[in-house]
């Protein structure tokens, strides 16, 4: 079967008509996640499925969802146009219909096949054509999703069991071991049963037979226990080896937990210690006394000011008020001297002794005349009137115009300097120790703060990289938990299981001789009957077929896995060219399974090779499987792979294309390999260097743009031809 073209309409994204041809050797489909490449396996594997008619509404381009008119019908269907013994068709559809509700109806499923017969065109059932051409054995065996799938043995327990019988002959053997089998036990029946009637030998023949059947009884119950061993030997060599390749990601994950744990317990004591109750303390510990030293010491320096100000102030107002009262004195000595009249007090004359002067007409503070009409009596007229304005104004105010008050009034200044006294000393002492405390607390506070930020920041580093090792390691954190204690848990029951296989081997062995003694002395008797030795000679026949047909079952599936690991081998060199490769060998497990193992020349196994290599040796398997179809059923199968190299590097990838180029197999493999980033641009874009090198179809599948990258109905994915 080669696929010569595929078609999708309205499947998705794929929306509307897709259509790409193959070519009979290596088509690459390349995209970027979220392009489409899933959705265009998944197509392939929802044509493949005969299991039913899963016309889902899921299936449906939300992009034709959303522009199609009420009551109008479109199709969703992908096909695929093959070459087997002629040209012939398979595609499966179904319509949909948008509802008055909005709601979108699936109806009119179809899987048709068709056979093209010269120039008649002939329609067949779509399930009985692909099964016919492609069967489902084969399909398990040509279609694999991720890297994860492509061990074939491992994740299906009876693909070796299916593989030998589907291309071995198995089956044919398996019939005529079963066969020789029963005719063997029913010749030995007869015989024992003839030997126990002739009186010759009646009685040796029972004493035999008896001690015949407890020895078999004996080696069946020890070969049930011993095959019960050795498949709990296997599995827990199989537990072992799947501890032992993750004991470093065990360790390193119990190293990340105990650091973990470590932080977690810092992050619970800085918590404690950096909790602080700002609300309670600012009273009850006199939190709100912390700026206080600072307040008291501007209060101090303020007050010392204001003291110092009003001294010099109080000492010039002193000595203004002796300077006034000494000149007031000498002059009125001078006018003693000069007139021979009694001087007026300094703060005379009153308004009595004015009106005195002005009817005297004489100015009694300089002893002149002043007569009436004069300047000298105007003047004294206009002093009389400016003083009992004067007086008026005092007495408007309250005051007494005679009485001098002090230049400060008030004792504020004085209350003031009292208060400073009151809070130097110890008080001062005090609320600074306070102060102290506190800003030491809030210090050793915002340390531990800074500490719990540092702890926290590291703890979520810690965990990231935890969550990062379960996810990359694909284990849980309960088996991670126990690996450790299981290691060593299952190293002990396996060496208690293996000391008693050994034990049950030698007692196997001793019983299968038991077993063939007495059968030669059963063969020995001389019954006097010559048909009872015809049944004796019958049974030795049947005897030996049915141990030749069972020696031969068993050689057909040995050699079958040779001729598998030899072909491997074969493509696991090509896919590893000039690099590291090994040995694939593939050996039967007791469970009638198979494991695919990796081993140096010098016969050392590699317990765990790296990504690349390993995903080359289960594809090399694959690649083996694919050929021997080939050969037995004369007709070639495609590989279809979804993203089978995701953990290659650049120099693999070119590799291992190159390869793929050059081999004589259908191979579609779907990809985001070959796409580089355009550091200018940020767009992805073809290695062109690469695939100009290679003879194989490229398509690339990308989204149209522009699209909304929140609605889904906004996104169409379309395939391009580009080699």
């Amino acid at each position: 079967m080669i696929i010569k073209d595929i078609k999708i309409r309205n499947f998705r994204s794929y929306y509307g008509d897709n259509h790409l041809s193959l070519s009979k050797g290596l088509t690459l489909i390349i995209g970027d996640n979220g392009d489409g490449k899933t959705t265009f396996y998944e197509a392939l594997e929802w044509l493949f499925d005969t299991t039913g008619e899963n016309k889902k509404e899921s299936h449906i381009s939300e992009k034709r969802k959303a522009e199609l008119e009420l009551a109008e019908i479109d199709e969703v269907s992908v096909g695929i146009t093959f070459e087997h013994d002629g040209i012939k068709e398979i595609k499966k559809s179904f319509t949909f219909e948008k509802s008055l509700d909005g709601s979108f109806r699936t109806r009119d499923f179809k899987f048709i096949g068709y056979i093209n017969d010269g120039a008649e065109r002939i329609s067949v059932s779509g399930d009985r054509l692909l099964n016919q051409c492609f069967e489902a054995v084969i399909r398990n065996y040509c279609m694999f999703k991720g890297e994860e799938k492509l061990n074939v043995f491992d994740n299906d327990d009876n693909a070796l069991k299916i593989l030998v019988e589907t291309f071995s002959g198995f089956k044919q053997f398996d019939k005529l071991v079963e066969m020789t089998a029963t005719f063997d036990q029913k010749s030995a029946n007869a015989a024992n049963r003839e030997l126990q009637n002739d009186k010759k030998v009646s009685n040796q023949a029972k004493e035999l037979n008896a001690q015949l059947t407890d020895v078999i009884n004996d080696i069946q119950n020890i070969k049930i226990e011993l095959n019960q061993k050795k498949i709990s030997i296997s599995e827990f060599a199989s537990k072992l080896e799947m501890l032992e390749k993750n004991q470093e990601t065990s360790e390193r994950y119990q190293e990340i937990k105990e650091r973990i744990k470590g932080l977690k317990d810092k992050r619970a004591k800085l918590v404690a210690l950096s909790s602080c109750d700002y609300s309670t303390n600012l009273l009850d510990e006199y939190w709100i006394l912390r700026a206080f030293p600072s307040i008291i010491k501007e209060f101090s320096t303020k007050v010392s000011a204001l003291s110092k100000e009003r001294r010099q102030l109080d000492k010039i107002e002193t000595e203004r008020r002796a300077k006034e009262a000494g000149e007031r004195e000498a002059f009125s000595k001078l006018q003693k001297t000069i007139n021979d009249f009694v001087p007026l007090p300094w703060n005379l004359p009153d308004k009595e002794t004015m009106q005195e002067m002005i009817d005297a007409e004489v100015c009694k503070v300089c002893g002149r005349p002043a007569p009436k009409g004069s300047d000298a009596y105007k003047f004294m007229c206009n002093k009389l009137n400016e003083y009992l304005e004067h007086v008026t104004a005092e007495v408007n105010k309250g005051t007494d115009p005679k009485e001098e008050k002090p230049l400060f009034p008030n004792s504020f200044i004085t209350e003031l300097h009292n208060r400073q006294i009151r809070l130097s000393g110890e008080t001062e002492q005090e609320i600074s120790r306070i102060a102290t405390n506190i800003s030491e607390r809030l210090e050793f506070v915002a340390k531990r703060k800074a500490e719990l930020s540092e702890v926290e920041k590291q703890l979520q580093e810690l965990e990231t990289e935890q969550n990062d090792l379960l996810v990359q390691s694909g284990l849980s954190a309960d088996f991670l938990d126990k690996n450790l204690s299981d290691l060593k848990g299952l190293f002990e029951t396996k060496g208690r299981y293996e000391k008693r296989v050994s034990e049950l081997e030698t007692t196997l062995k001793f019983r299968e001789e038991n077993k063939t003694e007495i059968q030669e002395k059963l063969s020995k008797l001389e019954p006097t009957s010559s048909m009872t030795k015809v049944y004796q000679r019958v049974h030795i026949a049947f005897e030996k077929i049915a141990k030749a047909f069972s020696n031969a079952k068993e050689q057909n599936i040995n050699n079958f896995l040779k001729m598998l690991e030899t072909e491997s081998n074969e493509y696991l060199k090509k896919l590893n060219k000039n690099d590291f490769y090994g040995i694939i060998r593939i050996r039967k497990t007791l469970n009638n399974s198979a494991r695919i193992e990796l081993y140096s020349e010098n016969n050392v196994r590699i317990e765990n090779p790296n990504g690349a290599l390993k995903t080359t040796m289960y594809m090399s398997v694959l690649f083996a499987v694919s050929r021997i179809t080939t050969l037995k059923r004369e007709q070639d199968y495609p590989l279809i792979f979804d993203a089978p190299t995701s953990s290659f590097g650049g120099f693999k990838e070119d590799t291992f294309y190159n390869v793929l180029d050059t081999i004589d197999k259908q191979c579609i493999i779907v990809t985001k390999d070959l796409l580089d980033l355009d550091k200018v641009t940020g767009e992805k874009k073809l290695d062109f260097d690469v695939i100009n090198k290679l003879s194989c179809s490229v398509y690339r599948i990308e989204k149209v743009e522009p699209f909304n990258d929140k609605d889904l109905s906004t996104i169409q994915t379309v395939i391009k031809q580009v080699k």
